[in-house]
């Protein structure tokens, strides 16, 4: 029985064109590293996949007519890389062959990110392919992108820094959508510094296959007509000679102005496919048969991206950042997140500190730490049935490999740190290693903040009870703060160190008995914290003041409420809130929302698994259901953990569902206007669509709109201004934070563990993109968006366990442009880092 209906029929409507056409047809595998199998199975099959192509390419040289014209092309550098490593060097010049004559087409892309990447990243990643097509003597002027749907307006420069000028868009549209209102047709992308790239915005990556083109590799996907063939149907012609024209006829009456269109098409259809012979024997057959009407040739990036300058005289012109609607997986594994934006933040320090010290990283070092850092920051995050079967010991096997990868980078860049700093004069583990700690900051920008001077349970004796921190060079006793660490203690001292800059330290014994003599109203006692105080006298008043109702330093007065949280977080210095007026939710409160999930039929778990994801794909562009409970947390305790010469901490904790635990620390300085956050949850395991976020409403002072500006990977950029048309506006993907600018101030807000920062409404409903007419008036009110698992296929399904979301915020007239801003979120995110040294080093 055929699976294509009404064939015969539909034959007949078949539509005249009004021109001859020529299809460039592009086959490429589609790279996904773990969707389909695991990744190592997967790196595999690329290298098959290349051979399979030299094969044939190899058949059509010697002789055989049905293969001449046999194009295969590499979608992503990566799959190269792969074959290069898993061949003898005898073979490496038969694929040099191939790309040389035009047999296979190379892409600049290496492999398809998420916005997590960061410049640096990226950009050694697209060396890898050029430096590649250098050594050849080919040029590498194109980059193709498959299924993602955007990238940060930094990839544009950092593209054409690379020497790239045309990027091939494939976008899949499935929760997202393509920019500028149209696809099929070309714009070129203003770069930050004012550079350009050709972009040409094609359709889903298998609209080939769609259109029936691959043989025994059909697919029936964004396309509304009668027929519905399975992908192994036997006559495929049936639906080529139906949905082709049909399609190129839109393209006329759409006003499509060329007499060529690029297509893309797989050889088998699944995502990871390998290269068909069949199809380039076919578009023989068809060209024979229908080529003075519908011509059929297969093409790479490059040939197209020539065509397409050549072709299209009046090609528009935007300047902006083109926002990813995929890049929210990136919370849907938050604890592998933060691994990885830590292993960024250590692998730029590292750099840094072989800049300022003399501390070079090996050079093979460098390249596994960017690998495993690219490798996480790829877009796929799971198995494709892993949200449908998440106990499948495969969805396991490749969930535990994409975490590997965030691991890999967290322990590669420590290993580097140790290396540097044993480089610097770092005294090893032993027995008797004295107490002295080297501090410095190798970063371009003064750094204040503390050096934590770790105390493990195995050097506990006196130093432990009463501790007394030294500068060496001055001798002058600091300031310090005990707090608990992992096995032990830190003792927390103030530093302030310009751009290379070091200090040296010494802990050395103090006098372990009564703290002073002096009575004071707060002094501790074994109910209350040391330093908090329940009783107003005569005395000088304290620097910090912490209690249930408020935390105040000489720069902030933040004050909470019983159920609503934080009320008031008052700027004493510019006499101001720093709180929107209009806030729906109070500064890192939590809030959740859940889409319910009803079997359709039954309660069997097969039902419930169906209705699970089309409960799932019904949500568009929104990320979650029109029926989503919406819930915010409710303060319910206020407890004062610490008081010292540094800094008061007041713990908050929250109820809410979804989690059972949900506890805000915050701790402000005494010297500086700077808090420090710490929210700590333990979150149920829910299977149904489910988000968390944290309130962020903050602004620079007083009732003025701040200008709010993000850091995205390689760009400083305006949300909702400095953006393509029609790009997303709900979200962001952040790499250090952002900063609100207004009345001559500032406030920068660092995200070390949260990248993704949403702006629009959370609750379901239409989502307004660039250019609507509603968005200039809408306010600005950021949450940072810590979770998720709202897709179908590809992420976690479970967000179960204990989590911990870190934030540092400072504010000022010392914060006046976005640079400053962001700086200061580098500076804030990277601390100061010190060793133990030797007590005779220098």
């Amino acid at each position: 029985m055929s699976t294509v209906r009404n064939v015969k029929e539909s034959r007949d409507l078949e539509p005249k064109l009004d021109r001859p056409w020529t299809v460039c047809l592009i086959q490429h595998a589609h790279t996904d590293i773990g969707y389909t199998d695991t990744q190592n199975r997967i790196a595999r099959h690329h290298v098959q996949f290349i051979d399979q192509a030299l094969d044939i390419a190899r058949r059509a040289k010697a002789g055989d007519a049905g293969l001449q014209g046999f194009v295969w092309n590499s979608e992503c550098f990566w799959s190269i890389e792969q074959w290069l490593k898993a061949t003898p060097a005898a073979r490496h010049g038969e694929l040099a062959a191939a790309i040389r004559d035009g047999t296979f087409g190379l892409s600049g892309t290496y492999l398809h990110f998420t916005e997590l990447v960061d410049d640096h990243t990226l950009r050694r990643m697209l060396a890898k392919g050029t430096d590649y097509a250098r050594a050849l003597g080919v040029p590498l002027d194109t980059a193709m992108s498959a299924d993602v749907n955007g990238f940060s307006w930094g990839y544009a420069q950092a593209l054409h820094d690379a020497g790239i000028k045309n990027l091939l868009v494939c976008l899949h549209s499935l929760h997202g959508m393509a920019p500028i209102g149209k696809r099929q047709g070309p714009f070129f992308w203003e770069t930050p510094q004012g550079d350009e790239i050709l972009v040409w915005l094609n359709e889903h990556y298998n609209l080939g296959n769609i259109l029936g083109l691959a043989p025994g590799a059909l697919l029936t996907y964004s396309f509304a007509d009668e027929l519905h063939p399975k992908p192994m149907t036997p006559d495929h012609w049936g639906v080529a000679e139906i949905r082709l024209p049909r399609y190129l006829r839109r393209l006329e009456e759409d006003g499509y102005p060329a007499d060529f269109v690029p297509i893309h098409i797989a050889g088998v259809m699944t995502d990871n496919s390998p290269p068909s012979e069949a199809l380039i024997r076919f578009i023989h057959q068809w060209n024979a048969r229908h080529g003075g009407q519908i011509r059929i040739e297969m093409s790479t990036p490059s040939a197209v991206g020539a065509r397409v300058r050549k072709a299209f005289n009046h090609i528009p012109h935007y300047r902006g950042d083109w926002p990813d609607w995929w890049s929210d997986g990136v919370a849907a594994t938050p604890d592998q997140t933060r691994l990885c934006r830590h292993a960024q933040r250590e692998y730029r320090y590292l750099r840094a500190l072989a800049e300022k010290f003399a501390t070079p990283i090996p050079a093979e070092d460098q390249h596994r730490i960017e690998d495993a850092i690219a490798l996480y920051t790829e877009h796929t995050f799971n198995h494709s049935d892993a949200m449908h079967t998440p106990w499948d010991l495969s969805c396991k096997a490749i969930g535990a490999g994409k975490g590997a990868y965030a691991a890999a980078a967290y322990a590669r860049t420590a290993e580097a740190m140790d290396t540097a700093f044993e480089a610097l004069g770092e005294a090893p583990l032993a027995a008797g290693r004295p107490f002295f700690y080297q501090a410095v900051n190798p970063l371009p920008t003064k750094v204040r903040d503390v050096a934590k001077l770790y105390l493990e349970f195995c050097d506990f004796n006196i130093r432990d009870l009463a501790a007394t921190v030294v500068d060496t060079a001055t001798g002058k006793v600091l300031p310090h703060q005990k707090t608990p660490a992992p096995r032990g203690f830190t003792f927390d001292v103030r530093l302030d160190l310009a751009p290379g800059a070091t200090a040296r330290l010494e802990l050395r014994e103090g006098l372990p008995t009564l703290s002073h003599t002096a009575r004071s109203f707060c002094d501790a006692a074994a109910i209350q914290p040391e330093g908090s105080c329940d009783v107003i006298g005569a005395e000088k008043p304290r620097v910090l003041t912490a209690s249930t109702q408020a935390l105040e330093t000489p720069f902030v007065r933040i004050a909470f409420a019983p159920e609503r949280g934080i009320v008031s977080w008052f700027d004493k210095g510019a006499g101001c809130e720093l709180l929107r007026a209009d806030a729906d939710h109070a500064p890192f409160m939590p809030v959740y929302d859940v889409t319910p999930v009803t079997p359709k039929h039954d309660d069997t778990p097969h039902m419930m698994k169906s209705s699970n994801i089309l409960t799932r794909g019904r949500m568009g562009r929104n990320r979650k259901g029109a029926d989503a409970r919406y819930f915010a947390g409710r303060l319910e305790s206020v407890k004062v953990t610490e008081v010292g010469p540094l800094r008061a901490t007041v713990q908050l904790d929250y109820a809410i569902e979804g989690c059972t635990l949900y506890r805000v620390l915050l701790s402000a300085w005494a010297d500086l206007p700077r808090v420090d956050v710490s929210i700590r949850l333990n979150k149920q395991s829910v299977w149904e669509p489910e988000n968390l976020y944290v309130a962020l409403p903050f602004t620079s002072g007083g009732d003025a709109e701040p200008e709010l500006w993000v850091e995205k990977a390689g760009a400083l950029v305006r949300p909702r201004q400095d953006q393509l048309p029609d790009s997303l506006a709900d979200f962001y993907c952040l790499q250090d934070g952002l900063v609100f600018l207004g009345r001559g101030r500032g406030l920068a807000l660092a995200t070390p563990d949260t990248p993704l920062l949403q702006l629009g409404d959370l609750t379901h409903g239409q989502r307004h993109v660039m250019g609507s007419p509603q968005l200039p008036g809408r306010p600005l009110k950021p949450y940072s968006w810590v979770m998720t698992n709202y897709w179908e296929t590809n992420f976690e399904a479970s967000l179960g366990g204990f989590h911990e979301f870190t934030y540092r915020l400072e504010w000022g007239p010392h914060i006046q442009t976005p640079q400053q801003g962001i700086d200061l979120c580098h500076a804030l995110n990277h601390g100061i880092k010190n060793f133990r040294v030797a007590a005779d080093a220098r």
